[in-house]
């Protein structure tokens, strides 16, 4: 067993002291050779190994994360913010290897549309929300919040009706 450490970035201080056993740093060789490999074909022939490739990288990434899990290895979420351009991203990447890259070069159209689109709204539109958990919303044409109804009701910046 080897000792190993991490060292806070900020400080330099050591933050956690563990052992990492020669099980865990061979599994964790093995799937970093094997995406190597993948790599290696990839580039060969990309219209070869494409789907093969990609496939295989998804696989070792969650052997990863159970490898990782396996030997006490806390895995945490990211604490990124996931935005709308994330999840985009991520939807236009699934439609590529579901429908081909003929199919997903039409959809990056829509993505860039629909990025656009977002990206005005969320410009034009802000959200603000008191301590009852009171949403008002704001546009050009002032304050207003929705009633139990659903109606949209003109209100001022803390949430009163206007009259």
């Amino acid at each position: 067993m080897s000792d190993t450490f991490d060292v806070d970035p900020e400080d330099g201080t050591i933050v956690d002291v563990d052992f990492v056993t020669k099980d865990l740093t061979m599994k964790l060789k093995d799937l970093r050779d094997a995406n190597v490999q993948q790599w290696a074909k990839i580039i060969a022939n990309p219209h070869s190994y494409a789907v093969e490739s990609i496939d295989e990288f998804r696989r070792n990434i969650a052997m990863c994360a159970a490898v990782l899990m396996e030997h006490n290895v806390k895995i945490e979420i990211p604490k990124k913010d996931r935005t709308p351009e994330d999840v985009l991203k991520e939807s236009m990447g699934e439609l590529g290897m579901m429908l081909g890259s003929k199919a997903f070069a039409g959809g990056l159209n829509f993505f860039r549309r629909v990025k656009e689109d977002v990206m005005d709204v969320a410009s034009t539109y802000e959200e603000e929300e008191d301590e009852d958990g009171f949403e008002i919303f704001e546009d050009d044409d002032g304050y207003y919040y929705y009633n139990e109804r659903g109606n949209a009701v003109a209100c001022d910046v803390d949430g009163n009706p206007m009259e």
